[in-house]
């Protein structure tokens, strides 16, 4: 019937079996929760325990008192009451703090189960056995002992879950070395992997290491071994897995110094851990210690003789020391338990054109292919293979070579050279589509950068930046307007005079400076003749008046010789600056000027020594993105280079 198969039990008269695997899928079908579940156990309860009294009728009431002296017996073993549960007695089974519990029948054990039912004691209580199965490294990596655990019934009481959750997401935060099938279970207990789906970002900024060795499938640290370390005697097993997670870290971030340092750490403590061999022969790898590198890889083959990593270190070496034949035997019992190894095909592929067995070295290039039609090198490896089979067949004259030089030739594909510019550009976009994306996506970045904290493209500020330093030399009155403001110049001037109008510079109560045109006799009156940073002075360009603001030096030159030659810079004439010509102008005794006198829009600021125009600074962000962008650049170039071995290849 299909009232046992929802009870989880063979058919029984026994009520008080049929009550403990009532009261154990209670914790499962939760009214609240999954209230169909709960109606259809409630109804195979109640069916079953009709079925049983039914039997139990003609049954003596002699015989029924040891039966329930029994029953009692029972509860006192494992909690089970065995008294029959009516709906309305059934919300005893649920406390507002505790969830799912037994109510004990004698008054002897209300004080005890009212301290163990306490929500803060069950929790604590739980905490400590997590600690003291984790102290204890042999139960620590057992999974049998985890589930245990978390069976007990304040795992699966809804009220505790919660707190417990949290309390044990802050232990683990800081005890976090245990096996992959521990954290499922664990996850499978408290649903973590939900809270990772609502805010992946949260969790694992509040628990990085739960997050790492938990849910990041990259996180190889996480996936590593520890049931080897039970042979390793009696060590320190938090200090071996931190330096052994420390050294891998290493590994990631290129840090060989650090690297080697948590190597030799782990080592000291045992050395005979796969995972630490593995990283001692990557260490030498990248090292180019090559000794190192076997002598890892042998005792790598010797732990674990069937697995592909020490025979891959160890063909790598033998090919650089020109052992062919053994790399080849290395790599053969690395495709026999991975025939998709594509870095293993390949070097096999190098080895046997080394070897001369060309056709066994064409056949490790095309299973390349079949795996990934876009190798550039498998398609310029087989190129050459071909080329080297047809010429050794011309070589040797075989008869009925004739036919396979028509084949391979073939197989070589002389295409025309659109075709292969077309096959080249495909291979580099679907191989870089993404540094290309990046790219584009930078220079616009930069573009703007450049536009909102100078004001010019950067192509227009590189052109100043690169520019050099030019004065321009000006002899004529057509020349002069063509000038634009802020250019160098150098300029000789005739019939020069000094017009007592000064360029004084005050700053006010917030530090701003303000730049006036005052006379003489106005600075003078005002009191700031320690203000004063130039004297305007005015000559004649090929009939045309110029004017400059010199310092002393250069003013008295003009006084004393009415002439001069000097250098400045090319300024936008203020307006302040025109007022007051207008008004020296009116003032002048020379009023009646031999020459006209039209008011220019520029003058020649000679204060100071002309020099080159300052940019302005760029922030640190935009040198940022320049440097990224000259990855893309470098990683997009190195791919162009393999590309055109294709198009040069005829």
């Amino acid at each position: 019937m299909r009232v046992w198969e929802i009870l989880g039990i063979d058919p029984t008269h026994e009520v008080s079996a049929i009550k403990k695997a009532y009261a154990a899928k209670l914790k499962i079908h939760h009214p609240e929760d999954d209230p169909d579940g709960y109606q259809r156990l409630r109804e195979a309860y109640d069916q079953a325990t009709k079925l049983a009294k039914r039997q139990q009728k003609q049954t003596s009431r002699a015989t029924e008192e040891p039966e329930a002296f029994a029953g009692l017996e029972m509860e006192q073993e494992d909690g089970t009451e065995t008294e029959d549960i009516t709906l309305d007695e059934e919300a005893g089974l649920y406390d507002e703090d505790d969830g799912p519990r037994r109510i004990p029948r004698m008054v002897l054990w209300q004080e005890r189960d009212k301290e163990r039912d306490d929500p803060g004691s069950q929790a604590e209580h739980f905490i400590g056995q997590v600690e003291r199965l984790y102290r204890d490294f042999p139960s620590r990596i057992e999974t049998t002992k985890w589930a245990a655990l978390l069976n007990s019934d304040v795992v699966w009481n809804i009220h505790l879950q919660n707190g417990i959750s949290g309390r044990l997401l802050d232990f683990l935060e800081k005890h976090y070395f245990l096996p992959k099938e521990v954290w499922k279970l664990l996850d499978s207990a408290f649903h973590w992997s939900g809270l990772v789906a609502e805010d992946k970002e949260s969790f694992s900024e509040q628990y990085p290491k739960v997050y790492a060795y938990a849910f990041a499938q990259s996180y190889e640290a996480a996936n590593m071994g520890y049931s080897l370390l039970l042979g390793a005697g009696e060590i320190d097993h938090e200090a071996y897995l931190r330096y052994r997670e420390e050294a891998w870290l290493a590994l990631m971030n290129h840090d060989l110094p650090a690297a080697q340092h948590s190597l030799e750490k782990a080592w000291d403590l045992f050395d005979a851990d796969p995972d630490v061999i593995r990283m001692e022969a990557e260490c030498g790898w990248r090292l180019g210690e090559p000794e190192r590198v076997l002598a890892m890889s042998d005792r790598l083959i010797q732990l674990c003789p069937d697995q592909a990593d020490g025979y891959w270190y160890r063909s790598r070496i033998w090919m650089q020391d020109g052992r062919l034949a053994e790399a080849v035997q290395d790599l053969q019992r690395i495709l026999s338990q991975l025939p998709d190894h594509m870095l293993a095909l390949s070097l096999a592929g190098t080895c046997y054109k080394k070897l001369g067995n060309l056709e066994k070295a064409k056949e490790m290039f095309q299973r390349i292919l079949v795996l990934d039609a876009n190798d550039i090198d498998a398609v310029l490896a087989l190129a050459e293979i071909n080329a080297l089979m047809i010429k050794d067949l011309r070589a040797r004259r075989v008869k009925g070579s004739r036919s396979v030089r028509k084949r391979l030739y073939r197989e070589l594909g002389k295409a025309p050279l659109l075709k292969r510019l077309k096959q080249a550009a495909y291979f580099f976009v679907s191989n870089k589509w993404f540094s290309l994306i990046c790219i584009v996506a930078l220079h616009l970045w930069i573009a703007s950068s450049f536009v909102k904290h100078t004001g010019e493209t950067p192509l227009a500020y590189w052109s100043e930046a690169v520019r050099p330093f030019k004065i321009m030399n000006v002899s004529s009155a057509s020349k002069w307007e063509l000038l634009a403001p802020e250019e160098a110049v150098r300029v000789k001037l005739a019939d020069a005079s000094y017009m007592a109008i000064q360029e004084v510079k005050v700053k006010d109560g917030s530090g701003k400076e303000t730049t006036m045109y005052l006379s003489l006799d106005e600075a003078k009156k005002q009191g700031l003749q320690s203000n004063i940073t130039g004297h305007l002075c005015m000559g004649y360009l090929d009939g045309k008046a110029i004017f400059v603001v010199g310092n002393y030096k250069q003013t008295k030159e003009i006084y004393d010789f009415q002439r001069i030659e000097l250098e400045g810079t090319l300024r936008s004439m203020p307006e302040e600056l025109k007022t007051e010509i207008e008004n020296w102008k009116n003032r002048s005794s020379k009023s009646a000027l031999s020459k006209p006198l039209p008011i220019s829009d520029k003058y020649i600021d000679a204060t100071a020594k002309p020099s080159k125009k300052t940019l302005p600074s760029l922030p640190l962000r935009i040198y940022f993105y320049l440097f990224i962008l000259a990855l893309f650049y470098v990683s997009a170039l190195r791919e162009l280079r393999r590309v055109s071995k294709l198009v040069g290849y005829n």
